[in-house]
């Protein structure tokens, strides 16, 4: 765990971007100086518990918020604007749309041009899951969304698998059933790596 004035000075900090306030901005409204302001975010020193209780009514929340560890961040993320969380919805549907564009129009042209001679030219739609839970796994990781990103990381992982087995099946038939074992420490390293994840914020 960090030390107590790096976790107000990360909380505080969400708190005020949040709001799209400066450092001055802010020191303004709670009477104190913009060098305060600084010293408290960069961890260099505490605000008193009078300050603190004055920012937290000013904020809209609890004066424990500030010494929990991480609580601005995991607030932010859940507590999107509905425009923006609409706009990431949407970039993430799109680029599994495009996905799935390509996937499908690989198949109908194969599967429609016999010079071609592609049999096996379904297992593009098997391929599109990976390749759409790896979008997703991507967007998740950059906009921080922990919990969606373990989900899409499972996904991908045990989609991956499944499409590498069917793909020697199909075309050397080759039964490699126990490909799926990798699966399991895979897994418990997803979960781990989240969990590292969490720590490090």
């Amino acid at each position: 765990m960090e030390n107590l004035e790096q976790i107000v000075a990360q909380n505080l900090t969400e708190l005020r971007k949040s709001k799209k306030w400066t450092q001055a901005e802010l020191a303004e409204k709670i009477n104190y100086s913009d060098k305060s302001v600084s010293k408290w975010e960069r961890g260099e020193a505490l605000p008193d518990l009078k300050v603190l209780a004055q920012m937290a009514e000013l904020f809209g929340v609890t004066l424990d918020f500030f010494v929990t560890e991480n609580a601005a961040a995991e607030r932010a993320s859940f507590e999107s604007p509905k425009s923006e969380l609409g706009y990431r919805i949407g970039v993430e549907l799109l680029a599994v749309c495009a996905v799935w564009l390509v996937s499908l129009s690989l198949f109908l042209f194969g599967s429609t041009t016999p010079a071609l001679h592609l049999p096996n030219i379904w297992m593009a739609l098997i391929w599109a899951v990976p390749a759409s839970a790896l979008i997703m796994v991507f967007f998740s990781i950059r906009w921080k969304f922990r919990i969606t990103a373990i989900v899409f990381e499972s996904i991908l992982c045990w989609t991956t698998l499944t499409s590498v087995f069917l793909q020697l099946l199909v075309r050397y038939q080759v039964n490699l059933w126990h490909l799926f074992l990798i699966g399991i420490p895979l897994q418990g390293a997803i979960i781990l790596w989240a969990q590292v994840r969490k720590q490090r914020r």
